[in-house]
């Protein structure tokens, strides 16, 4: 009788586990992906290098190894491209990230070294980088820890912090021309100018107000370190803010764990993990033992960041452990939407061995849940691995942000959706974690929700614009001043734009599609159309003789099929839309 008791009871506590997590379940495909190394690595990077809408991987290596770069085939089957991209150079790399410096539609590539000169790649468009860190001017010739894009003065263009293992750190403003100037100390940058020990970090709009502040952790109790950005200038607000946390910090996370609008931190340390959460009034509070999301005492923990592991609508916390050190496997914590996390076992395929460093998520398969990519020094399981998400379907939905001649992909942006009371806030990052980058695409778990009723899009520059006709279970491009309706910072209500598009048909179109211009101004107007990456590849003048409705007819004989967008403009409107072509 009591053995029978037990037996009910023990169901009974898995059962209630299952409730409360859903099933969350990985699979190790490493073996079946074609990716395969071997020797030590701590960063990777996830980045669409050749623009065909699938992530490839980047892996840095130590130990005389060179740098691999894996094309994502699809059907989570990669093939390694390292040499004929002319990015497999040998270097002892710790960390990548992935940003489009001159704005011309492709993601080029700035690997920090663990030892020797670090290197700035351009992305030549063509399935190749050519190394120009001389060219640009990026010197970085210490230690890298980290390392993360921003436009941290809203000029358009993206700049690059280096955070160096013995500081000062430094900051490569972007001069718009192809080259790059050192500001950080002038500018309040360069983190502690005392001695110190850099380890992870990112850049996050932390209070809201419009531009990138920037976060960064340090090991030996230093106390970690945040930098409020007031436009032009970084105030060190540490102290103030609550998050000058003295522990041994590693990697960092943000993410918004109660959905409230408001960004969390989350650091990996020695030992226990920590926790802050954010509030209105610019002060975080340390809710890391209440919360349930220290990890297991002992832990020894790097890579981290928080991602929908089972779609259910709240982020959930995964942290890649260096298992050779205290022997604390990795740990995947669920989110119960009431600000406290439970803890996965091993059975969740997700709590490996692998003496991890670096990790990052992306929708690898595009079957709308996050999968795992984890790099680490040599362990029984490899120094990397792939880990596909098969957890239970949920409704989802990814976006993938662009803007014209600024900053094209939207580094930075933050997006909020809402469904009647229901509100979550992400945002698009280029490197945090530790040594790492995640998809530059945005993902949103839905649960069993089945429509929006808006996403609003908050724009590098502050710049808001909602979005009515977001499509669930799919990957929605957002081309800013595609949207619905705009408004400033200092606006409650939105302003509808008085130049529109009256309608588009038919769309999709094979041969040609006739646009209606509904509009108030007289005048000539311009079409430009661009592909999703905002490369411009035709243009029309039409000259606006009529008030209220014209009609423009538009065919794209020699163009491939996809989506494109059309921007119009006159002398005092810009609008756009996303058309698709077949071809």
């Amino acid at each position: 009788m009591k053995k029978n008791k037990i037996t009910v009871f023990c169901l009974l506590t898995v059962f209630i586990k299952e409730i409360l997590t859903g099933e969350v379940l990985f699979t190790d495909i490493t073996s079946s992906s074609g990716i395969s190394f071997s020797g030590m690595s701590e960063g990777v990077c996830v980045f669409d290098f050749n623009n065909d809408n699938l992530d490839d991987i980047l892996f840095t290596t130590r130990s005389g190894s060179s740098v691999h770069l894996y094309k994502n085939e699809g059907n989570m089957v990669f093939s390694d491209v390292s040499f004929e991209s002319n990015i497999g150079m040998m270097m002892e790399g710790r960390t990548a990230v992935a940003g489009d410096y001159d704005n011309d539609g492709d993601l080029d590539v700035f690997i920090g070294a663990s030892l020797g000169p670090s290197i700035f790649f351009k992305n030549n468009g063509d399935g190749t980088f050519q190394d120009i860190t001389t060219l640009v001017g990026i010197t970085v010739e210490d230690q890298v820890r980290g390392c993360a894009w921003a436009d941290y003065n809203n000029d358009g263009y993206l700049d690059l912090y280096v955070g160096l293992l013995y500081p000062p750190n430094k900051l490569f403003k972007n001069n718009g021309d192809g080259t790059f100037f050192e500001v950080a100390q002038n500018i309040g940058a360069a983190g502690p100018l005392a001695a110190g020990i850099i380890m992870g970090l990112g850049f996050i709009d932390y209070d809201r107000d419009g531009d990138q502040d920037l976060f960064i952790t340090q090991d030996n109790n230093n106390g970690n370190i945040l930098l409020k950005n007031d436009g032009s200038f970084f105030s060190d607000v540490s102290a103030i803010s609550n998050t000058n946390l003295e522990v041994m910090g590693m990697g960092v996370a943000f993410g918004d764990i109660n959905r409230d609008g408001l960004f969390d931190f989350y650091t990996t340390n020695l030992y226990e993990n920590s926790l802050l959460l954010n509030s209105e009034n610019g002060v975080f509070y340390d809710f890391s033992e209440s919360s349930g999301a220290e990890d297991i005492p002992g832990s020894m923990g790097w890579g981290t960041f928080f991602f929908d592991a089972n779609n259910d609508g709240w982020v959930d916390i995964y942290n890649n452990n260096e298992t050779s050190f205290g022997g604390i496997y990795n740990s995947l914590m669920i989110n119960q939407g009431d600000s406290t996390f439970i803890m996965l076992e091993q059975e969740s395929g997700a709590i490996l061995n692998n003496n991890g460093y670096g990790s990052a998520f992306s929708d690898f398969d595009q079957d709308g849940d996050l999968d795992i990519i984890l790099v680490g020094h040599s362990s029984s399981v490899g120094s990397v691995n792939l880990l596909r998400n098969d957890s239970d379907q949920k409704n989802w939905i990814i976006f993938s942000l662009r803007q014209i001649d600024q900053n094209l992909f939207a580094i930075g942006s933050t997006i909020e959706l809402y469904h009647q009371e229901v509100s979550q806030s992400n945002f698009v990052s280029a490197g945090n974690g530790y040594c790492s980058q995640n998809t530059l695409d945005v993902h949103f778990g839905l649960s069993n929700i089945t429509s929006l009723d808006s996403v609003v899009v908050f724009w590098p520059d502050g710049y808001r614009e909602m979005f009515l006709e977001s499509e669930i279970n799919r990957k929605n491009f957002l081309l800013r001043g595609t949207g619905e309706a705009t408004f400033s910072l200092s606006l409650k209500k939105p302003a509808i734009e008085s130049f529109s598009f009256n309608n588009i048909y038919p769309n999709p179109f094979n041969d040609h599609t006739m646009i209606d211009i509904l509009s108030n101004n007289y005048g000539l107007i311009r079409l430009n159309i661009y592909d999703i990456q905002g490369r411009l590849v035709k243009t029309i003048l039409h000259d606006n003789t009529k008030k209220n409705t014209n009609k423009i007819r538009l065919s794209l004989p020699g163009i491939s099929s996809g989506n494109y967008i059309i921007n119009i403009l006159s002398k005092n409107n810009s609008v756009s839309r996303i058309v698709t072509f077949l071809k």
